[in-house]
């Protein structure tokens, strides 16, 4: 025979009292709803998760681009260089799935290497832009201008290079049989 005072311990395994009313059950889920809100408006104002996204990573990267030309300045020369690299970084990861802006360049080129075929055809400029960028950001070379100009230019040329272009409807229906 169990004790009685184990069983008292379990009081709580009842089913709640009258207490519990339509109200309660109401409050608790209006609740749910606005807390489901809430984080669903975080991640969308936020950018994470591309189901929330709808704008194509092409168009972010250049719009970047184009912002960061706005605030061009040879005082900020190191953070415009961060900046204009980790666009590009960034761009790679959301267009081709290749993680990007956490590795080293010679990490990422080796992945570029044996990987997505639009990347490896622009493997070569690519390397150079990311080893000028790391020549100011880890060598501290300095950079005029004119040199920030190319560079955003290199990198919008390679976004405006790497736009994906939608297939004509038979040779997507071709590519599918």
């Amino acid at each position: 025979m169990t004790p009685p005072d184990i069983i008292e311990n379990f009081h709580w395994l009842q089913a709640p009292g009258p207490g519990w009313g339509w109200g309660v059950w109401l409050s608790f889920l209006a609740g749910l709803v606005l807390l489901a809100g809430g984080i669903w408006h975080f991640l969308r104002k936020k950018g994470r998760g591309r189901l929330l996204s709808a704008t194509p990573p092409h168009q972010t990267a250049l719009r970047a681009l184009h912002e960061l030309r706005q605030k061009l300045s040879e005082e900020n020369q190191r953070e415009f260089v961060v900046e204009v690299s980790q666009i590009v970084r960034v761009y790679i990861q959301a267009r081709f799935g290749v993680r990007a802006p956490h590795r080293s360049t010679g990490e990422f080129l080796r992945e570029v290497h044996s990987g997505e075929p639009l990347l490896r055809d622009h493997r070569e400029s690519l390397g150079v832009f990311l080893g000028q960028c790391d020549l100011v950001k880890f060598a501290r070379r300095h950079v005029v201008r004119e040199q920030m100009n190319r560079l955003l230019d290199s990198a919008q040329r390679f976004v405006e290079a790497t736009i994906p272009h939608p297939q004509p409807a038979a040779a997507a229906a071709e590519k599918g049989s």
